[in-house]
């Protein structure tokens, strides 16, 4: 079987051990990020889950993060999965003086693993591997500790993130107490009570520091850590109105990848909690491999380079090779942008670069940097001088000067765009250039609607130099009314 990019292969296991029957089921992809811009081999990580469009789209968007994609079909029940189950017959090199423990489902997985990457993949073991896995059974609880311990000499698991359980809770709290050896990574839905409780008892009796755990009434301990930054070492997520017995391969990848972006996006099986959950997860499980083996690429840079191109040197081409190969672009206040590759290259060439007015600025006020991400505050200023496509569709030239504070959250894959989500107050554009009147503009006689023009920008350029509340006629009611027993800080304003 050749490794090559994307390729996929039932593979005979009697590549792996000659004693060895049935098929293991596995699809390789390789890093879409220039090698030169990775200084020496992409890190890989390991995807255990069932084969579908969901892991596959998961995998494809990994190796667009910088790492080498190495999906395992586990499905429940499937030939692959007992394959990988198979004991080896000729016993192999094994760190694992525990004779129970190379006894066990979990090890025979694990050393097939690395048998199957060392034998497959170019240059075999990485020594910055991740695990991801999805549904782990009980019988396969060891797998990680076996799968670290086994390639210990060769680096050994750099993180381990694991979808769903199915382990039972004493297995879980024995994988978590275990964790000094290899961060961990946990997802499973806010509904699995069981496991979720056991997991705070522990917390409370300091088994688990209390910030490996969401937020829970019982655990209040918040404290600051001092020195350098160190990575957590167990981190347990927990995800609203997912079922306890949802295949987390499903609500774990239930996001628009690149691979099946249109297709996949109106799955009927498919809803806005698994959306939410795929979409939170992922960022937290890319926060782990990029601490723990990289690759991290300069966010801002790659960033302030597309603003370049957008406003400074106006190429749309130069604009859309920035980017991931199905990107997206979502102007919320007016629908505009593009989904998809060729969508949002006609979107860029002849709706945006070629459309904005010659004085446009963006005028930064903060900006926040994530493992994944950038939030930029700021305020967008032009002159209407042209008509703005993408920003007020079907609207002619006004020549009225414009402020338009923004909040722009974009989205970096390796070292690439994948989308932003575009936010302003429309209402506000609009009174601004005469076409909404507070008051004219009501529909209901004596109600004047809370909108307002410059004073906007005014007021997050200068927050102290501007009153607040003017649109809220009842403001002064509250006037000399109790307020909460704070203790509040030194008020130096008047």
């Amino acid at each position: 079987m050749s490794s090559t990019s994307n390729s996929s292969s039932q593979l005979s296991t009697k590549g792996i051990d000659e004693t060895m029957s049935g098929e293991i089921q596995f699809k390789v992809y390789e890093t879409s990020v220039d090698p030169a811009r990775i200084p020496g081999r992409a890190p890989t990580v390991l995807l255990l889950g069932p084969w579908h469009a969901g892991t596959q789209g998961l995998a494809l968007n990994l190796s667009e993060e910088g790492y080498q994609a190495v999906l395992v079909d586990t499905a429940p029940n499937s030939a692959s999965l007992d394959a990988l189950r198979r004991r080896p017959a000729t016993q192999p090199d094994t760190h694992v003086t525990d004779n129970d423990l190379r006894d066990t489902d979990g090890w025979s997985v694990a050393v097939n693993l690395i048998a199957l990457v060392d034998a497959h993949i170019q240059g075999g073991w990485n020594k910055y591997t991740g695990l991801i896995t999805f549904g782990m059974q009980p019988q396969d609880a060891v797998v990680v500790s076996a799968l670290h311990t086994e390639s210990s000499k060769r680096g050994g698991l750099s993180a381990c993130i694991l979808y769903g359980l199915l382990l039972k809770t004493n297995q879980l709290l024995e994988a978590a107490n275990r964790s000094g050896d290899v961060p961990l990574l946990v997802h499973v839905p806010e509904s699995d009570t069981e496991r979720v409780d056991a997991l705070v008892e522990a917390a409370k009796r300091g088994g688990l520091p209390q910030d490996a755990l969401p937020f829970h009434p019982e655990l209040a301990e918040f404290k600051a850590s001092l020195g350098p930054v160190k990575p957590k070492t167990v981190s347990i997520f927990t995800y609203a109105s997912i079922g306890v017995n949802e295949d987390a391969a499903l609500w774990g990848c239930a996001f628009p990848f690149s691979h099946h972006a249109k297709d996949f996006a109106f799955a009927r099986q498919v809803n806005e909690a698994h959306r939410s959950a795929a979409a939170m997860s992922y960022s937290r499980t890319v926060a782990l491999l990029k601490s723990t083996m990289g690759p991290r690429f300069p966010l801002e840079q790659l960033w302030d380079q597309h603003t370049f191109f957008e406003f400074a040197t106006r190429d749309s081409a130069k604009t859309m090779s920035t980017m991931v190969a199905q990107p997206y672009v979502n102007h919320v206040a007016c629908l505009t942008g593009g989904a998809g590759f060729t969508q949002l290259a006609r979107f860029y060439e002849h709706h945006f670069t070629s459309v904005s007015p010659p004085d446009t600025q963006l005028v930064p006020i903060s900006r926040t940097i994530g493992t994944d991400r950038i939030i930029d505050e700021m305020v967008f200023e032009c002159t209407h001088t042209t008509t703005i496509d993408y920003f007020l569709p079907g609207v002619p030239p006004t020549g009225r000067k414009l402020r338009i504070p923004m909040v722009g959250i974009v989205n970096l894959r390796g070292d690439k765009l994948a989308y932003e989500s575009l936010y302003w107050d429309q209402a506000n554009a609009l009174v601004q250039l005469g076409l909404l009147d507070p008051v004219k503009s009501s529909l209901q006689p004596g109600t004047a609607l809370p909108i307002a023009g410059d004073q906007v920008a005014q007021k997050i350029l200068h927050p102290y130099g501007v009153p607040s509340n003017e649109l809220m006629p009842n403001w002064p009611e509250s006037e000399g009314k109790s307020i909460p027993a704070v203790v509040a800080q030194k008020d130096t304003s008047s």
